[in-house]
Order: structure tokens, then C-alpha cells, then sequence
């Protein structure tokens, strides 16, 4: 029989447990943007800012940016719906997260993936994405 403890301490240290809180779309897609001038800025909500630079996980679709070897990447946009569907995209920055997975993941459009990484704020990055999943690796498939 296993010891409470032993159990306690194997379930703290899985990857599920250890990936950090889960982004939600709705939070990532809330961004208030405003013109000063020339320039526009963007407000994200307090509790997205406060996951900058820490362990998180997130659900969605991958849409490959180019293909690695022809079946997997490392580099690919995550998006909130499935790529499949003409009526889903949003086409604003909010609607993607810039992935680069710490080892390739295989390519599959129709699968909703379960992504751990560390999340990243870029409000003004030349590629012009708000959001970035860093090292990240799939834990699962919803």
C-alpha cells in the first residue's frame, strides 16, 4: 500500500501538476487597446499580466508556421479554435499564442492540444503576436 505521503509527493511532482495555471481564451482575447498618438497600446487584464514569465498551461489548435521535417514543429501559432473551421478565426493578435516547443510536436490541425510552457506579455513585438508559449512541451489532449 502506498503511503499518503509517497502519493502526495509523486502527484507535486508530475508535469500536469507542476505546469502552472490554466490561460483561458477569454482572458487572452480581453485586451483593450488604445491610440495615443501614433502608437497603440494595449491593457491586458491583471490576472494574464500577472502570469508573465511564470509556468502555465493552455488549450488549443495548432497552425503550423512551417513544417520541420514534414510532420512535426517547433515553432507553430496556437489559436483558441480549431484552424478546420471557416467560421472560428479571429484574426487579431489576441487570438494567437506564438509557440516554441521545447522538442517537435507532431503536426495534426484537427486535435485540440494541451500545452505546458512558460507564458510570455510581448505587447510590441516586430511580429506584431501579444502572447508567447515558451519551452513548451504537450502534456495532453483534452
Amino acid at each position: 500500500m502506498i503511503r499518503p505521503i509517497v502519493l502526495i509527493l509523486c502527484l507535486l511532482a508530475s508535469p500536469a501538476w507542476s505546469a502552472g495555471a490554466e490561460v483561458s481564451w477569454d482572458n487572452l482575447q480581453n485586451v483593450k487597446t488604445q491610440v495615443l498618438g501614433t502608437q497603440s497600446i494595449a491593457n491586458f487584464l491583471p490576472a494574464l499580466v500577472a502570469l508573465d514569465g511564470k509556468p502555465v498551461t493552455i488549450r488549443g489548435w495548432i497552425t503550423p508556421i512551417n513544417l520541420g521535417d514534414g510532420t512535426t514543429v517547433t515553432s507553430f501559432l496556437l489559436t483558441g479554435t480549431p484552424g478546420t473551421c471557416p467560421f472560428c478565426l479571429g484574426f487579431g493578435p489576441e487570438n494567437f499564442v506564438l509557440v516554441s516547443a521545447a522538442e517537435p510536436v507532431p503536426v495534426d490541425v484537427t486535435t485540440e492540444l494541451l500545452l505546458a510552457g512558460r507564458f510570455e506579455i510581448v505587447p510590441k513585438d516586430p511580429t506584431g503576436f501579444y502572447y508567447r508559449l515558451r519551452e513548451a512541451r504537450v502534456i495532453g489532449h483534452p
